[in-house]
């Protein structure tokens, strides 16, 4: 079998950190890019905005078999604040990568994390690949035109492109910026004594396609080495969670009992009651399927930051 070498974008990321030990642990070559970082024989420090600079990457990286391009401005909010940075890094930074994947390495696969988000409020459930898009926020936006250029180029037969549209994900190591990640670190505050037992929460009723990040990155790997070029494929659970039900399972992990107070601050306008998604398309190609229950994820979530913040403390 050829030895497969990966270069990842965005690879200091939450998951880019997990996709390359994942990667390195079946066997594959690995080498890396982000904004920031010091340069050494596996990393190399790159701008996606800065054609050349890709090019002189792929050029470093050489004979490589396979491209994950995780890099992103990911958070909804940021996209909003800045979306003219927005559209430059996750439409504009993939332009450029396809550009130069085609003059330097074209015979690579390149496969480009877009978000489920392009889909927009669902039309039908579970979604599958065959819903419209239509994108709701800046975010979603760049990442549904980044989509459609990748179908563009591969339609055109200049690169091997496989387009994924995971859907909400999480576990050990991801910022506390997204909402399952944050409720976990609040309630290991409170099992540590470093917060008052009282959680302040917008609408629990909302509910959401949760994965385990761990089934997130293999089924990257597996549509890298079985998907269909030219596909997109959905990355989800196909099952939709509550934040109420999240809420009540860290409950059960203490040993105080928490008060959940209703902030209005916290509602948004016009929530969606229930998104899920359909991962059929990919377990059929690929033999993919999520491995780890929503429990497992949260008694994860909630395990990492109490030791994280134990260890910060001492």
């Amino acid at each position: 079998m050829e030895k497969k070498k990966a270069l990842i974008t965005g690879v200091r990321g939450f998951v880019g950190q997990q996709l390359s030990s994942h990667l390195e642990r079946q066997g594959w070559e690995v080498c890396g890019t982000d904004v920031a970082g010091e340069d050494d024989a596996r990393f190399q420090q790159c701008e996606l905005r800065n054609f050349e600079d890709l090019k002189a990457l792929l050029h470093w990286a050489g004979p490589i078999t396979h491209v994950f391009h995780l890099a992103a401005i990911t958070f909804v909010p940021d996209s909003l604040n800045d979306p003219n940075t927005t559209f430059e890094i996750n439409m504009g930074g993939t332009v450029n990568l396809s550009r130069a994947m085609i003059e330097t390495c074209h015979q690579a696969r390149l496969i480009f994390i877009g978000s489920s988000e392009s889909y927009g409020p669902p039309t039908y459930l579970p979604q599958d690949e065959a819903h419209p898009l239509n994108p709701q926020n800046p975010y979603a936006i760049s990442k549904a035109a980044a989509d459609q250029y990748c179908a563009h180029v591969s339609k055109q037969g200049s690169l091997d492109i496989i387009r994924m549209r995971p859907y909400n994900h999480s576990g050990p190591g991801q910022t506390d910026r997204f909402v399952l990640s944050s409720f976990a670190r609040q309630m290991a505050e409170i099992a540590l004594g470093q917060r008052e037992p009282v959680l302040h929460v917008g609408n629990l009723d909302v509910a959401r396609d949760f994965s385990h990040v761990e089934d997130v990155i293999r089924a990257y790997e597996f549509a890298a080495l079985h998907g269909t070029p030219g596909e997109a494929y959905n990355v989800c659970s196909g099952k939709a969670t509550t934040l109420m039900e999240a809420i009540t399972l860290l409950r059960g992990m203490l040993e105080v009992d928490v008060h959940i107070e209703i902030d209005p601050d916290c509602f948004r306008h016009a929530e969606i009651p229930e998104i899920r998604g359909s991962y059929e398309k990919l377990k059929t190609s690929t033999d993919w399927q999520p491995m780890k229950s929503f429990e497992v994820l949260m008694q994860d979530l909630f395990t990492y930051w109490k030791t994280h913040l134990q260890n910060e403390s001492e």
